[in-house]
């Protein structure tokens, strides 16, 4: 019996010591981490989580690098209003005529032309870019578009009609020979040009100059006075005496 016992307790003690052994060979099958290793760990997950942050610096500078430039782009010189904030309408303005504008006028419906829109003492230079500001008259609640530009070069002066204010964004003034014209972009980004309408306009002012022209020259031929016939006077005559007979004249 107590033989029994004993092999029954060796037998045990095996099995135990054999458990022990596999449990141990799996956990020793992770190899040990050094210190080192532990440690550059532990770097990478500190620059891990500082990423998030280095992006948000990263836009800030940009957005403030933006900022600045935008503060640092000079403001373009005003025609018309001052303040273009206020204005109900501002567009962007070249002259692209290749010679100096002296003063610019508007007119709208049946209004007469306004002063002079360039600042007091400035021209408008040749290829110069400024922003043209103008807010339409108190008309009731109604929207003028009918607008006219006059263009003065000093010793001549052309007129922009239908000046497109109202659906533009920026223009370009031109200049041939009998009319200014002009390019520009509207609002949903087609550029537009009014070179054919002027064309036609300056045609049709010729030829009603050309008619008027004709007609007074007409009438003045019509009505020419021809020089005056100058009459010569012819003396009276005087009443001869008469004879009796007698050789003796009565008077």
């Amino acid at each position: 019996m107590d033989k029994m016992k004993r092999i029954f307790a060796l037998a045990l003690t095996l099995a135990l010591t054999a458990a022990a052994a596999g449990c141990g060979k799996e956990i020793g099958t992770e190899e040990p981490v050094s210190k080192a290793e532990q440690e550059a760990t532990a770097e990478e997950d500190v620059v891990t989580e500082a990423e998030p942050e280095s992006v948000a610096e990263t836009t800030t500078t940009t957005a403030a690098a933006t900022t600045t430039a935008a503060e640092t782009e000079p403001e373009l010189p005003k025609i018309g209003l001052e303040d273009a904030a206020s204005a109900d309408y501002s567009v962007e303005l070249t002259n692209g005529t290749e010679k100096e504008i002296t003063g610019i006028y508007i007119s709208y419906g049946d209004s007469g032309y306004s002063e002079n829109l360039l600042p007091e003492g400035e021209n408008f230079a040749v290829d110069e870019k400024r922003l043209f500001s103008w807010s339409a008259p108190d008309d009731g609640g109604m929207v003028i578009s009918d607008y006219n530009l006059e263009i003065d070069f000093g010793s001549d002066s052309f007129v922009l009609h239908g000046f497109p204010l109202t659906d533009m964004l920026s223009g370009e003034i031109r200049l041939m020979d009998e009319y200014a014209f002009l390019v520009y972009a509207n609002r949903v980004g087609d550029t537009k040009d009014t070179m054919e309408k002027e064309s036609k306009i300056a045609e049709e002012e010729r030829r009603a100059e050309e008619e008027k022209t004709a007609t007074a020259t007409t009438t003045t031929t019509a009505y020419e006075e021809t020089e005056p016939v100058t009459e010569t006077e012819v003396p009276a005559q005087t009443e001869a005496p008469a004879d009796n007979g007698w050789g003796e004249v009565y008077y």
